[in-house]
């Protein structure tokens, strides 16, 4: 039996009223059109009701809020023009004088049901709820077989909390219309309201009953007893609803949180499996569904980790045209560091959808990462082509040109990065600071020291500006006081760091203070576990100064094995002698 369905709309009516509406009392005069004045004013008062209804309808509110209000001071007995700039007055939340003019419009036409309608909106808005609920009395004796009125005097007890007054209405609209879904949950909301559960099961049960095959309903008294503590009754809702629903995707949902909530992890991932792979589940509830759990990514095992990954993958197979959901997939890959896999999914993402920059700057991020730089220079130019006036893809083309060694080419890139970037400061100081590094390459020490000073300015506490700085000064062996502060205070920003303890004793080695220094560079070696061909070549030159030649041998021999590229290291192995 297919139920009758009922639907209300509170909102307001629009009415197409007469120009003219006309006091019902034994003093209005009766228009006569015996004299061309009379028939002058009657155009002269049309005329300018319709341009401010023509305004109105044009949707220049603004210029039809005017026309009336200067219309109903000249023609104070037009209703219409009244309730018009009271709808007027209400929209712009003009909530006394809108009460003001819908009062006037129901005063002249107190049998037009929309001026009734409005005026007591109007009443219940700022909750003068006797008025308004007289006016919904004499709406319904007046409009007897209208039931919209009826449901709106339930509405309106609902909302003061007469709850029963609001039941009898529903009951009374229900033997007006006949059975309604709608109005048998409204009577479920207000006995949940009241506390009564069994009577707001009642209701649902009804629904269930006539409609066996919808889960929904077994879940919506699922949900009743969970609010209501009943645990035996909610288990028993979820035993019918997998007994009966196994396959309802909506079924599934409830049943994955409900054996997540009670910690069970073998039936909350058997349901899990059967959400991600049914095809009558759209993804983005799916992903709804996945996203919680992703924040554990961080602390879950390995084993969490791979669940979670194939869940995301399984919504990307079931959805291979959603970009949420290959989208999803690509970022758990990432997160995971599956690059290789990630880089597949984010270039499929670019082809459904090129206007997300994030998947761009992911795949440059990826390959950056693979130290692939010739590729992350190639899609850094891909994104620049759909995005040129963003700071990042320039930023991400001046990495790759820095990293393939070609820093000459950074220099555009990064300035234009500058260029545009006006609100992320972390981005800018490490523009500057980049740009220290590139000028400090060309020997331009003066722009050099400029950016980096202006990248510290804007991040005092960035701990590579500051080692990065430092060392180039203790290279050039300038500002030798002022580097040692910048790298202490890198090391206390980063004590670990193997490249900040070499540049603080490579520091203390310019400032003569050998003994420091070689304590320093010792704790920088073992850190990097005796493979960094920089720091043992540091250290020989440390053991030289020193006075310990054998040692300071030993040291250049190793730097020697391990690749360094320093010009004058074979030097010192053919002399002994140290070289700077």
């Amino acid at each position: 039996m297919k139920q009758k369905r009922f639907f209300y709309t509170l909102g307001l009516v629009v009415v197409m009223a007469s120009c003219k509406t006309y006091k019902k009392s034994e003093t209005i005069p009766v228009l006569k059109q015996t004299t061309a004045n009379s028939k002058s004013a009657m155009t002269k008062e049309m005329a300018s009701f319709f341009d401010a209804e023509s305004a109105r309808l044009k949707g220049d509110n603004k210029q039809a809020y005017t026309l009336y209000a200067s219309f109903v001071t000249s023609y104070p007995d037009n209703a219409t023009a009244w309730y018009q700039l009271a709808r007027l007055q209400f929209q712009r939340r003009e909530i006394v004088q809108a009460e003001v003019s819908a009062h006037k419009a129901f005063e002249l036409e107190s049998k037009n049901k929309y001026f009734a309608e409005l005026y007591s909106e109007i009443l219940i808005y700022q909750k003068k709820d006797k008025l308004a609920e007289q006016l919904l009395n004499t709406l319904m004796q007046q409009n007897p077989d209208n039931e919209e009125y009826l449901y709106r005097r339930a509405m309106f007890h609902v909302r003061n909390k007469e709850y029963d007054k609001s039941i009898e209405d529903l009951i009374t609209l229900e033997k007006k219309v006949g059975f309604s879904e709608e109005i048998v949950l409204q009577r479920k909301n207000i006995f949940l309201l009241q506390k009564k559960v069994d009577l707001a099961l009642a209701e649902v049960d009804k629904l269930r009953k006539l409609h066996p095959e919808d889960a929904s309903y077994e879940i919506m008294m699922i949900d009743i007893n969970r609010e209501a503590n009943r645990k035996d009754a909610e288990l028993e809702g979820i035993k019918n609803l997998e007994k009966n629903y196994a396959n309802d995707p909506v079924a599934q949902v409830e049943l994955a949180q409900y054996y997540f909530n009670e910690h069970n992890t073998s039936r909350f991932k058997e349901f899990m499996q059967k959400v991600m792979q049914n095809k009558n589940l759209d993804p983005e509830t799916k992903i709804a569904l996945l996203l919680p759990m992703l924040k554990t990514l961080d602390s879950g095992t390995e084993e969490e980790k791979e669940w979670l990954a194939q869940m995301a993958k399984s919504i990307a197979q079931e959805s291979p045209e959603s970009k949420e959901a290959i989208s999803l997939n690509a970022e758990v890959l990432y997160f995971l560091k599956k690059y290789d896999e990630a880089l597949v999914e984010f270039k499929k993402v670019t082809v459904l959808d090129k206007t997300k920059f994030q998947n761009w700057n992911q795949i440059v991020a990826i390959y950056l990462d693979k130290a692939d730089f010739d590729s992350a220079l190639l899609y850094a130019n891909k994104s620049l082509e759909l995005f040129p006036n963003l700071a990042m893809p320039h930023f991400l083309k001046g990495l790759a040109y820095m990293q393939l060694k070609q820093s000459d080419k950074a220099l555009n890139p990064f300035n234009t990065a500058l260029e545009l970037e006006t609100e992320n400061v972390e981005l800018q100081s490490q523009l500057y600071s980049l740009l220290g590094d590139v000028y400090n390459g060309q020997k331009k020490f003066e722009l050099s020291d400029s950016c980096f000073e202006q990248a510290l300015k804007l991040r005092p506490n960035d701990a590579s500006t500051l080692n990065n700085f430092a060392y180039f000064l203790s290279l050039r062996k300038v500002k030798l006081e002022q580097a040692e502060k910048m790298s202490k205070k890198s090391l206390e920003l980063m004590p670990e760091s193997k490249s900040f303890l070499d540049t603080y004793g490579w520091i203390l080695y310019q400032q003569g203070k050998y003994q420091d220094a070689k304590e320093y560079i010792t704790r920088a070696i073992k850190s990097a576990g005796n493979e960094d061909a920089t720091l043992l070549d540091h250290m020989g030159d440390i053991y030289f100064k020193l006075g310990d030649k054998i040692k300071a041998i030993e040291y250049w021999k190793l730097a020697q094995q391990k690749g360094a590229d320093n010009p004058f290291l074979i030097k010192k192995l053919s002399d002994e002698k140290l070289y700077e």
